[in-house]
């Protein structure tokens, strides 16, 4: 198999996101092909004495599409971008999954005009897997491709997202909740309203509304479903809740001597806390609805989330999900859904 790594368009220095493409190709043992500035990933690759060869190649590039950019404006102009070229790729059969810790939004709109959305699917979702307190994820979906949405996008992410808690993270019957301001039916706006009966309703496990403080401690549901612009918003709270808990933490901690000796009595505890909530563990969101394997990474991911990021779009490509999420919605399509 062939991972395409984007390496120029995150945050921190494409050595660093080499270095998680090196990790994860030796671990997985497949193939890692980099998409950048050929003599930046050349001398990154030296560095590490790693050859350019089977395992370790470079599709270049000569441009950049940055965090700031347009995303329809920039993947239009910028035709040799390490972003576009990835995804002409891709389309070309080149890699079997494609990865990119860039412009969320021009990677969203990039696969949507390179490689097209699955039959039958009117919106891609970015479905992040969220860590929880009892160790086992939850996935949440759309965190961020569409701020707008109609009930029946919302139907579609809920097919998605059971197919992707089932067939890449193994859980049997995944269960599927609408993110809402109350676990009532007749609680929410108008769109939560109708996305309620339009799950009901399906052939899909539908447990009802849940609340977004429920998610990380009792984790009433498996796949958490909600319009992009939600899905963002609660995302980046949870990151940036869990940053300022492990802030407190530390300022705790060394604030006095009797923090300091609580802190090492608890240090496995915290360990373990600051293990188990890490972002840079699951490393990436599945990019679902589109048809190719696409795994949008966090913006400041480090080689330990990139090397994850890879993991995840192996596993989705080795389970070939695209083809059983176009088999589910043409299941659907057959029985008048």
């Amino acid at each position: 198999m062939r991972i395409l790594l984007d390496v120029m368009g995150g945050d921190l220095p494409p050595d660093e996101l080499i270095k998680g493409g090196v990790a994860a190709g030796h671990a997985l043992d497949i193939d890692i092909l980099f998409s950048g500035a050929s003599d930046v990933i050349s001398s990154a690759l030296s560095r590490m004495h790693e050859r350019i060869g089977s395992r370790f190649s470079i599709l270049p590039s000569s441009q950049t599409i940055t965090m700031t950019e347009p995303p329809v404006q920039a993947v239009r102009k910028k035709k040799d971008s390490s972003l576009v070229n990835g995804l002409v790729a891709l389309k070309g059969g080149d890699a079997d999954a494609f990865v990119s810790p860039g412009n969320t939004g021009a990677v969203v709109a990039g696969a949507v005009f390179i490689i097209g959305r699955i039959a039958g699917i009117p919106r891609p979702g970015i479905a992040a897997t969220i860590p929880t307190v009892e160790g086992r994820e939850i996935i949440v979906i759309d965190v961020g491709a569409n701020v707008d949405c109609a009930p029946d996008h919302l139907l579609y992410f809920a097919l998605m997202g059971a197919t992707y808690a089932r067939d890449v993270l193994g859980i049997d019957h995944p269960q599927i909740g609408l993110l809402n301001i109350g676990t009532e039916q007749a609680k929410g706006n108008k769109l939560a309203h109708r996305v309620y009966d339009l799950l009901s309703d399906a052939p899909l496990p539908f447990a009802g509304n849940v609340e977004g403080h429920h998610l990380l401690t009792e984790r009433p549901v498996d796949v958490v479903v909600c319009d992009g612009f939600i899905g963002n918003v609660f995302l980046k709270t949870l990151e940036g809740g869990i940053s300022a808990v492990s802030s407190i933490l530390s300022k705790g901690v060394h604030g006095n001597l009797r923090g300091q000796v609580g802190g090492l009595i608890l240090r496995p505890v915290f360990a373990e806390l600051r293990r188990k909530l890490a972002y840079n563990r699951s490393g990436g969101a599945p990019l679902l609805g589109v048809d190719g394997s696409i795994v949008i990474a966090h913006g400041r991911s480090d080689a330990l989330a990139i090397e994850s990021a890879i993991s995840a779009a192996y596993r989705a490509a080795k389970a070939r999900l695209n083809e059983k999420i176009a088999r589910g919605i043409s299941g659907w399509s057959e029985n008048g859904i």
